[in-house]
């Protein structure tokens, strides 16, 4: 009976330790890329991860799901999704934008030809 109750906490024990570990590794900061450029029909979109975070932008105010790893938008925001990734990059930016009266709030802004 003893060594059913040693074995249960080892058990235990080693559960907690990778539990432990797994949960440290998933909260460790991500270090976004400088920029992203995305390619749209109507121009390239390059906005500066590097710039909005400088200004205090955080990553919740854009990947509202905070999951870790952070997902792209458009991992969720589908063409099918009730709300696209077009739609919501053109709300939340422009939105924050004017709530800020600060940044792009025109097409041409963000959406470079050539």
């Amino acid at each position: 009976m003893r060594k059913f109750i040693i074995a249960g906490f080892v058990l235990a024990a080693v559960a907690v330790t990778v539990f432990s570990i797994g949960s440290f590794i998933l909260a460790q900061e991500q270090t976004p890329p400088e920029s992203v450029t995305h390619d749209t029909s109507f121009g390239k979109v390059t906005f500066s991860h590097k710039g909005h975070i400088a200004s205090g932008a955080t990553c919740k105010d854009c990947h509202h799901m905070a999951e870790t790893p952070v997902k792209k938008c458009e991992s969720c925001h589908t063409a099918d999704a009730k709300l696209s990734a077009k739609d919501a990059y053109h709300k939340n930016c422009i939105d924050c934008h004017k709530a800020k009266e600060k940044g792009p709030t025109g097409c041409m802004d963000c959406h470079k030809k050539g």
